[in-house]
């Protein structure tokens, strides 16, 4: 939550600076392209590609609510995933998980689709009728890619809290890949170390407001302002945070920081080159990921 003086500063950025013409505003949706190198990646899971979208806070469908539809709707991809806060307000569930089906309904069926409440999030969202789908309630899934299977977790963080981190791990003995969907970023500062190969968060809107120089100046979560989005290393565990699509009150705005579909390819590690702690690769703003 934004403090007052923040909401009052930020709020008046656009006046300050005459706000942004048509011909330079950003386009409604970027798509972000990240190569994840993982350790020990069985060979079959060489080239997975993880298509990564949050926080949506469906209010009405809009240009960018299209927007991120039809990029799903145009990338190739092996794995959606949803991390959380589809609702605008915690009052509006139905509406929420109205929208939640249409947006999602179309791609039902290119590829598996797993998702996990946020804080905004009745869990009333995660058992509508007809939802596309498959929320990740503490507990862990094991998914099949060409023969080799992944173990796909998910942590509850919905509105009324509910989080089991040890029963959505639920083993202790370590799967060959893991990957934890959390709508805190925070929550990869909580796991066994080793655990998790990687984390797929949001929340944190990659700051909404982005200031020159400065970049993000409140993180929304307990966690370093340069982790508020992409991809950051954190001991042997990947963390990707996702900007995020929506935005929500009291300030429903994006300034430098423009909503993104993350698509994440999996990697082994080269072993001459493999990653320190928090080292974030460069990524590339570009829809192809072949």
């Amino acid at each position: 939550m934004l403090s007052a003086r923040a909401v009052a500063f930020a709020a008046a950025l656009p006046r300050f600076s005459g706000g942004f013409p048509a011909k330079v505003r950003p386009a409604p949706v970027i798509v972000n392209s990240l190569t994840v190198a993982v350790t020990g990646l069985p060979v079959e899971l060489t080239g997975l590609r993880i298509a990564h979208v949050s926080d949506f806070h469906f209010h009405r469908w809009n240009r960018v609510t299209q927007a991120a539809q039809d990029i799903l709707l145009s990338l190739e991809y092996d794995l959606l995933v949803a991390t959380g806060d589809f609702a605008d307000s915690r009052k509006r569930w139905v509406r929420a998980a109205r929208m939640t089906g249409k947006f999602f309904g179309p791609l039902a069926g290119r590829a598996p689709i797993y998702a996990v409440l946020g804080n905004h999030d009745d869990p009333r969202i995660a058992t509508a009728p007809g939802m596309p789908l498959i929320f990740l309630r503490n507990e862990a899934r094991s998914v099949d890619f060409a023969g080799t299977a992944l173990e796909l977790a998910g942590v509850e963080q919905s509105l009324y809290g509910g989080e089991d981190l040890d029963a959505a791990l639920g083993s202790s003995q370590r799967p060959e890949i893991a990957i934890l969907l959390a709508h805190y970023p925070s929550t990869v500062f909580r796991l066994p170390p080793g655990r998790v190969d990687l984390v797929l968060s949001g929340h944190t809107h990659g700051g909404q407001i982005r200031f020159p120089v400065l970049g993000c100046l409140w993180a929304h979560d307990r966690i370093p302002v340069r982790m508020t989005r992409g991809l950051h290393r954190v001991g042997a565990t990947w963390l990707h945070t996702s900007p995020g699509i929506g935005v929500c009150a009291p300030l429903r705005v994006r300034i430098n920081c423009p909503p993104e579909v993350s698509v994440l390819t999996l990697e082994p590690v080269d072993e001459r080159s493999e990653p320190s702690s928090d080292e974030a690769p460069r990524s590339s703003q570009r829809p192809s990921f072949t």
